[in-house]
C-alpha cells in the first residue's frame, strides 16, 4: 500500500533557544549501545511552551509529551518536547556551527567536532537551529522526524573566558 502521508511542512527556524530549554542531549557519537542512545544516533530536544507544543503538533511535528511533575500526590503536568536529530553522511548536508562571541565569528563543526568538544556536557548559553521534517517509511509504517538542517550554538561563558579569548580550532 503507497504512503498517503502528507508532506506539508516546511522547515521550521527556532532562535534564541536557551541552555535551559535544551534537554536529552545525545549529540556526541558514544561509539557503542547505551541505555538512551544506539551507536552514531545523535539528537537532543528542546522544551516547548504548552501553546507552540500544540501548534506545532496541529501541524503535524513530532511532539512528545511528557509528565514534568514525579510526584505521586500532585497531578500530571504535560510539558510538550521536539526531538532534533542530527544526522551526518546523508544527501541532507548538516551545518553546525560553534559562535565565537568575542570575535563574532563562527567555526563549521563536523561530527568528530562535535566529539572532541564533548559538546553534551558543555553549559550551552544559546541556540539558533534550522528544522527539516524528514519523512520516513518503514514496512507499513511511517511519520516524520525532526532533522537539524543548520544550528548556531554559542556556550556559556565562565569567569575565565572574560579574560582570554578561546578559539576552537578543529583538528
Amino acid at each position: 500500500m503507497p504512503n498517503t502521508m502528507e508532506r506539508n511542512l516546511s522547515n521550521l527556524v527556532l532562535k534564541n533557544i536557551s541552555g535551559d530549554q535544551i534537554t536529552w542531549r545525545h549529540m556526541e557519537d558514544n561509539a557503542e549501545d547505551g541505555l538512551y542512545s544506539r551507536n552514531g544516533l545523535r539528537y537532543f530536544a528542546i522544551k516547548l511552551d504548552d501553546e507552540y507544543a500544540k501548534k506545532l503538533e496541529i501541524e503535524g511535528w513530532p511532539v512528545i509529551w511528557r509528565n514534568v511533575n514525579h510526584n505521586e500526590d500532585e497531578p500530571e503536568e504535560l510539558k510538550g518536547y521536539l526531538k532534533l536529530f542530527i544526522k551526518y553522511g546523508t544527501r541532507f548536508p548538516v551545518d553546525i556551527y560553534l559562535i565565537n562571541r568575542n570575535m563574532k565569528s563562527k567555526t563549521l563543526l563536523d561530527e568528530n567536532d562535535l566529539d572532541d568538544l564533548h559538546i553534551d556536557s558543555k553549559p550551552i548559553e544559546f541556540i539558533d537551529v534550522v528544522i527539516r521534517p524528514y519523512y520516513w517509511t518503514y514496512g507499513d509504517r511511517h511519520g516524520v522526524k525532526a532533522q537539524v538542517q543548520a544550528m548556531n550554538i554559542l556556550l556559556a561563558q565562565d569567569g575565565l573566558d572574560d579574560d582570554y579569548e578561546v578559539v576552537y580550532q578543529p583538528k
